[in-house]
């Protein structure tokens, strides 16, 4: 999150009007802020939805 910081201050001084929150939610991806989920993490979830509706 501080990293993400750093680089909103930088784009702050090309554009004075630029708001944290929004640039933040535009920009998430490429500072990390948001981890994708793991392959192993989609197959174990996958694989107890199926069992959910075995039963």
């Amino acid at each position: 999150m501080f990293r993400s910081l750093y680089f909103f201050n930088r784009a702050c001084l090309q554009n004075p009007q630029l708001e944290l929150i929004p640039w933040l939610v535009e920009n998430h991806r490429s500072m990390g802020l948001v981890k994708a989920v793991r392959k192993r993490h989609r197959d174990n979830a996958k694989k107890s939805l199926d069992q959910t509706r075995q039963k």
